[in-house]
Protein backbone atom coordinates (compact mmCIF):
# COMPACT_ATOMS: atom_id res chain seq x y z
CA UNK A 1 0.00 0.00 0.00
CA UNK A 2 1.09 3.40 -0.69
CA UNK A 3 0.09 6.95 -0.29
CA UNK A 4 -1.36 7.15 -3.94
CA UNK A 5 -4.86 9.62 -3.88
CA UNK A 6 -7.28 8.25 -5.94
CA UNK A 7 -11.01 9.61 -5.52
CA UNK A 8 -12.25 8.24 -9.48
CA UNK A 9 -10.48 5.49 -11.15
CA UNK A 10 -10.54 5.00 -14.27
CA UNK A 11 -9.75 1.53 -16.51
CA UNK A 12 -9.17 1.57 -20.16
CA UNK A 13 -11.19 -1.42 -21.32
CA UNK A 14 -9.88 -3.32 -24.38
CA UNK A 15 -6.23 -5.25 -23.75
CA UNK A 16 -6.94 -3.88 -20.18
CA UNK A 17 -9.63 -5.72 -18.83
CA UNK A 18 -11.04 -7.09 -21.71
CA UNK A 19 -8.86 -9.35 -23.85
CA UNK A 20 -9.33 -7.65 -27.31
CA UNK A 21 -6.04 -10.16 -28.16
CA UNK A 22 -7.91 -13.27 -27.45
CA UNK A 23 -11.27 -11.82 -28.91
CA UNK A 24 -10.34 -10.59 -31.96
CA UNK A 25 -8.76 -13.77 -33.00
CA UNK A 26 -12.05 -15.69 -32.14
CA UNK A 27 -14.26 -13.67 -34.02
CA UNK A 28 -11.82 -13.39 -36.90
CA UNK A 29 -11.65 -16.89 -37.48
CA UNK A 30 -15.54 -17.11 -37.17
CA UNK A 31 -15.61 -14.43 -39.63
CA UNK A 32 -12.81 -16.22 -42.20
CA UNK A 33 -15.35 -19.46 -41.51
CA UNK A 34 -18.36 -17.54 -42.30
CA UNK A 35 -17.26 -15.80 -45.31
CA UNK A 36 -15.64 -18.57 -46.72
CA UNK A 37 -11.95 -16.29 -47.21
CA UNK A 38 -10.35 -19.37 -48.04
CA UNK A 39 -10.73 -18.78 -51.60
CA UNK A 40 -9.07 -15.31 -51.34
CA UNK A 41 -5.77 -16.28 -48.37
CA UNK A 42 -3.60 -18.98 -48.33
CA UNK A 43 -4.96 -19.59 -45.05
CA UNK A 44 -6.21 -18.12 -41.73
CA UNK A 45 -2.59 -17.44 -40.30
CA UNK A 46 -2.28 -15.12 -43.10
CA UNK A 47 -5.54 -13.26 -42.94
CA UNK A 48 -5.40 -13.00 -39.69
CA UNK A 49 -1.73 -11.77 -39.61
CA UNK A 50 -2.54 -9.18 -42.55
CA UNK A 51 -5.90 -7.68 -40.57
CA UNK A 52 -3.89 -7.42 -37.20
CA UNK A 53 -0.88 -5.50 -38.94
CA UNK A 54 -3.59 -3.10 -40.64
CA UNK A 55 -6.01 -2.73 -37.50
CA UNK A 56 -2.58 -1.93 -35.40
CA UNK A 57 -1.61 0.88 -37.67
CA UNK A 58 -4.65 2.76 -38.36
CA UNK A 59 -6.18 2.65 -34.35
CA UNK A 60 -2.26 4.38 -33.88
CA UNK A 61 -3.40 6.39 -36.86
CA UNK A 62 -7.11 7.15 -35.29
CA UNK A 63 -5.61 7.86 -31.54
CA UNK A 64 -3.95 10.81 -33.39
CA UNK A 65 -7.06 12.14 -35.49
CA UNK A 66 -5.09 11.37 -38.44
CA UNK A 67 -8.19 9.03 -39.79
CA UNK A 68 -11.88 8.85 -39.14
CA UNK A 69 -13.43 6.28 -37.70
CA UNK A 70 -15.52 5.55 -40.90
CA UNK A 71 -12.00 5.20 -42.84
CA UNK A 72 -10.73 2.76 -40.16
CA UNK A 73 -13.61 0.44 -40.34
CA UNK A 74 -13.30 0.43 -44.04
CA UNK A 75 -9.51 0.25 -44.63
CA UNK A 76 -8.85 -2.25 -42.20
CA UNK A 77 -10.61 -5.12 -44.05
CA UNK A 78 -9.96 -3.62 -47.51
CA UNK A 79 -6.38 -3.51 -46.83
CA UNK A 80 -5.75 -7.48 -47.03
CA UNK A 81 -8.05 -8.04 -50.20
CA UNK A 82 -5.63 -5.45 -51.25
CA UNK A 83 -2.26 -6.73 -50.44
CA UNK A 84 -3.03 -9.70 -51.70
CA UNK A 85 -4.37 -8.62 -55.02
CA UNK A 86 -8.09 -9.18 -54.82
CA UNK A 87 -10.42 -7.20 -56.21
CA UNK A 88 -12.82 -7.68 -53.49
CA UNK A 89 -11.04 -4.62 -51.61
CA UNK A 90 -13.04 -2.34 -53.62
CA UNK A 91 -16.71 -4.15 -53.37
CA UNK A 92 -17.70 -1.70 -50.48
CA UNK A 93 -20.62 -3.73 -50.01
CA UNK A 94 -18.81 -6.51 -49.52
CA UNK A 95 -16.25 -5.08 -46.86
CA UNK A 96 -19.07 -3.31 -44.62
CA UNK A 97 -21.08 -6.52 -44.37
CA UNK A 98 -17.23 -7.62 -43.00
CA UNK A 99 -17.13 -5.32 -40.49
CA UNK A 100 -20.54 -5.49 -39.49
CA UNK A 101 -20.19 -9.29 -38.74
CA UNK A 102 -17.10 -8.92 -37.00
CA UNK A 103 -18.46 -6.06 -34.43
CA UNK A 104 -21.48 -8.29 -33.88
CA UNK A 105 -19.17 -11.11 -33.51
CA UNK A 106 -16.84 -9.57 -31.17
CA UNK A 107 -19.50 -7.49 -28.74
CA UNK A 108 -20.18 -11.47 -27.63
CA UNK A 109 -17.06 -12.51 -27.00
CA UNK A 110 -16.45 -12.81 -22.79
CA UNK A 111 -12.59 -13.60 -22.51
CA UNK A 112 -10.92 -11.55 -20.26
CA UNK A 113 -7.56 -10.24 -18.99
CA UNK A 114 -6.02 -12.71 -16.56
CA UNK A 115 -6.90 -11.28 -13.10
CA UNK A 116 -9.52 -8.81 -14.45
CA UNK A 117 -12.54 -10.23 -12.50
CA UNK A 118 -10.10 -10.64 -9.17
CA UNK A 119 -8.99 -6.69 -9.36
CA UNK A 120 -12.62 -5.60 -9.56
CA UNK A 121 -13.68 -7.40 -7.26
CA UNK A 122 -10.71 -6.12 -4.77
CA UNK A 123 -11.45 -2.07 -5.76
CA UNK A 124 -15.03 -2.17 -5.54
CA UNK A 125 -14.47 -3.50 -2.14
CA UNK A 126 -12.06 -0.73 -1.66
CA UNK A 127 -14.76 1.71 -2.30
CA UNK A 128 -13.11 3.41 -5.77
CA UNK A 129 -15.59 4.62 -7.90
CA UNK A 130 -14.97 2.84 -11.40
CA UNK A 131 -15.32 4.17 -14.83
CA UNK A 132 -14.64 3.05 -18.10
CA UNK A 133 -12.51 5.68 -20.48
CA UNK A 134 -12.14 4.28 -23.82
CA UNK A 135 -11.47 5.20 -27.66
CA UNK A 136 -13.52 2.15 -28.56
CA UNK A 137 -16.83 2.43 -30.70
CA UNK A 138 -20.45 3.09 -28.57
CA UNK A 139 -21.48 0.27 -30.64
CA UNK A 140 -19.75 -2.23 -29.41
CA UNK A 141 -18.19 -1.33 -26.00
CA UNK A 142 -21.26 -1.54 -23.94
CA UNK A 143 -21.70 -4.78 -25.43
CA UNK A 144 -18.74 -6.23 -24.63
CA UNK A 145 -18.72 -4.82 -20.83
CA UNK A 146 -22.09 -7.19 -20.46
CA UNK A 147 -20.81 -10.26 -22.51
CA UNK A 148 -17.71 -10.45 -20.10
CA UNK A 149 -20.12 -9.81 -17.36
CA UNK A 150 -18.21 -6.67 -15.73
CA UNK A 151 -20.54 -4.08 -16.30
CA UNK A 152 -22.18 -4.11 -12.55
CA UNK A 153 -19.04 -2.93 -11.84
CA UNK A 154 -18.54 0.67 -13.35
CA UNK A 155 -20.18 3.66 -12.61
CA UNK A 156 -19.97 5.06 -15.88
CA UNK A 157 -18.63 4.32 -19.45
CA UNK A 158 -17.12 7.20 -21.05
CA UNK A 159 -16.16 6.46 -25.02
CA UNK A 160 -14.41 8.95 -27.36
CA UNK A 161 -17.27 8.49 -29.53
CA UNK A 162 -19.32 10.87 -27.38
CA UNK A 163 -17.61 14.00 -28.62
CA UNK A 164 -15.23 13.03 -31.15
CA UNK A 165 -12.07 13.39 -29.63
CA UNK A 166 -9.79 10.54 -29.14
CA UNK A 167 -7.18 9.23 -26.22
CA UNK A 168 -4.34 11.12 -26.19
CA UNK A 169 -5.80 14.37 -26.15
CA UNK A 170 -6.50 15.83 -23.21
CA UNK A 171 -9.84 17.42 -23.89
CA UNK A 172 -11.02 13.54 -23.82
CA UNK A 173 -9.42 13.96 -20.20
CA UNK A 174 -10.87 16.72 -18.80
CA UNK A 175 -14.42 15.95 -20.33
CA UNK A 176 -14.57 12.62 -18.73
CA UNK A 177 -13.61 14.75 -15.24
CA UNK A 178 -16.39 17.47 -15.59
CA UNK A 179 -19.02 14.37 -16.53
CA UNK A 180 -17.77 12.49 -12.86
CA UNK A 181 -17.06 15.92 -10.77
CA UNK A 182 -13.56 14.68 -10.14
CA UNK A 183 -10.20 16.60 -10.13
CA UNK A 184 -7.36 16.01 -12.09
CA UNK A 185 -5.21 15.38 -9.08
CA UNK A 186 -7.14 13.05 -7.31
CA UNK A 187 -8.26 10.64 -10.76
CA UNK A 188 -6.40 7.49 -11.72
CA UNK A 189 -5.89 5.96 -15.30
CA UNK A 190 -4.99 2.26 -15.57
CA UNK A 191 -4.08 1.59 -19.10
CA UNK A 192 -2.41 -0.83 -21.70
CA UNK A 193 -1.59 1.80 -24.42
CA UNK A 194 1.69 3.86 -23.77
CA UNK A 195 0.66 6.92 -26.12
CA UNK A 196 -3.28 7.13 -25.86
CA UNK A 197 -3.85 6.20 -22.02
CA UNK A 198 -0.31 7.30 -20.25
CA UNK A 199 0.66 10.19 -22.23
CA UNK A 200 -2.92 11.37 -22.26
CA UNK A 201 -3.15 10.84 -18.31
CA UNK A 202 0.15 12.38 -17.62
CA UNK A 203 -0.67 15.79 -19.80
CA UNK A 204 -4.41 16.53 -18.29
CA UNK A 205 -2.88 15.93 -14.98
CA UNK A 206 -3.74 12.84 -13.45
CA UNK A 207 -1.70 9.94 -12.39
CA UNK A 208 -1.19 7.09 -14.86
CA UNK A 209 -0.63 3.43 -14.20
CA UNK A 210 0.29 1.12 -17.52
CA UNK A 211 -0.33 -2.07 -17.83
CA UNK A 212 2.68 -3.12 -20.06
CA UNK A 213 1.53 -6.73 -20.95
CA UNK A 214 4.50 -7.10 -22.75
CA UNK A 215 6.97 -5.69 -20.44
CA UNK A 216 8.19 -3.35 -23.43
CA UNK A 217 10.88 -0.94 -23.15
CA UNK A 218 8.73 2.76 -21.66
CA UNK A 219 8.97 5.01 -24.97
CA UNK A 220 8.90 8.19 -22.68
CA UNK A 221 8.86 9.60 -19.77
CA UNK A 222 8.07 7.07 -17.07
CA UNK A 223 4.21 6.93 -15.81
CA UNK A 224 3.82 7.10 -12.57
CA UNK A 225 3.95 3.23 -12.09
CA UNK A 226 4.11 0.14 -14.11
CA UNK A 227 2.54 -3.26 -13.65
CA UNK A 228 2.62 -6.68 -15.90
CA UNK A 229 0.32 -8.29 -14.13
CA UNK A 230 -3.20 -7.17 -12.94
CA UNK A 231 -2.58 -8.53 -9.43
CA UNK A 232 0.01 -6.13 -9.24
CA UNK A 233 -2.12 -2.99 -8.75
CA UNK A 234 -3.17 -4.28 -5.54
CA UNK A 235 -0.06 -3.20 -4.22
CA UNK A 236 -0.51 0.47 -5.81
CA UNK A 237 -4.60 0.78 -4.92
Amino acid sequence: MNDLICKALFIDLDDTIWDFRANSKLSLRQIYDEFSLERVFTGYEQFQSLYMTANHELWEAYHHNRVTKDFLIVERFARPFRQVGSALSDDLEFIMSINHRYLDVLAQQKTLVPGAIDLLDYLTAKGYPLYILSNGFAEVQARKLQSGGIDRYFKRLILSDEIGITKPDRRLFDYALQVVGADAADTVIVGDNYDADILGAMNAGWRAIYFNRDNLPVPGPQPHYMVTELVQLKTIL
